[in-house]
């Protein structure tokens, strides 16, 4: 009962509010052999458990790791191509870990417009695994200063009686990332506006 929640209801007593307590993806696979060589073999997933209604019929086997599970389903009316994000922390120790044991297989790069780290990683069936990464609170803290000074920049700019800013220019006169240039002048009618002009 330790993620379910007790709230009292007139009339009726106590009464249990549900909580969804995991999540499990489903991706179409089409090779036991390949799914658990990518999944379990290179990724470290644990293989749970496997199940096929009699010998030969397609599997359905469950993986995870680290409280996140998959389950990859053999059968032909499964549908491969799925895409998922996966918040994740220790980005770069996960990205090392996977290029140990097949080498340059694992990217780290900044996600735009944010630049948030990330990797990218697609099965042999097409299936898409977004893992991002987090940014520690110092550099939270200093997106936070930045984003307040190109709010101050975009009220000077127009109080002066210049245009809006462009993110570029914000980005140029202040630093990265673009997303947070964006953010600022999204909170200016002015900027939506001239966007409005400038496409149509």
């Amino acid at each position: 009962m330790a993620d379910t929640d007790i709230t009292e209801d007139s009339g009726t007593g106590p009464v249990e509010t549900p909580n969804i307590t995991l999540t499990t993806p489903v991706f179409g696979i089409r090779s036991y052999e390949k799914a658990v060589a990518y999944y379990v073999d290179w990724l470290g997933f644990n293989l749970d458990w496997e199940f096929r209604s009699k010998p030969g019929e397609p599997v359905i086997i469950r993986v995870s790791r680290n409280g996140m599970a998959l389950c990859l389903n053999e059968s032909p009316g499964t549908t491969c191509g799925s895409s998922i994000l996966l918040e994740t922390t220790g980005l770069d120790v996960l990205a090392a870990e996977w290029n140990s044991r097949r080498p340059g297989s694992a990217e780290v790069y900044l996600q735009q417009p944010y630049d948030i780290p990330c990797v990218e990683l697609t099965d042999p069936f097409g299936n898409e695994m977004h893992f991002q990464g987090g940014l520690p609170e110092e550099e939270w803290a200093a997106r936070e200063k930045r984003q307040a000074r190109m709010r101050e920049t975009i009220r000077q700019r127009l109080a002066d009686g210049h245009p809006c800013p462009t993110p570029e220019e914000l980005v140029e006169a202040i630093g990265r990332p673009v997303g947070l240039a964006m953010a600022a002048l999204g909170e200016f009618p002015e900027y939506e506006k001239a966007t409005r002009d400038d496409t149509g």
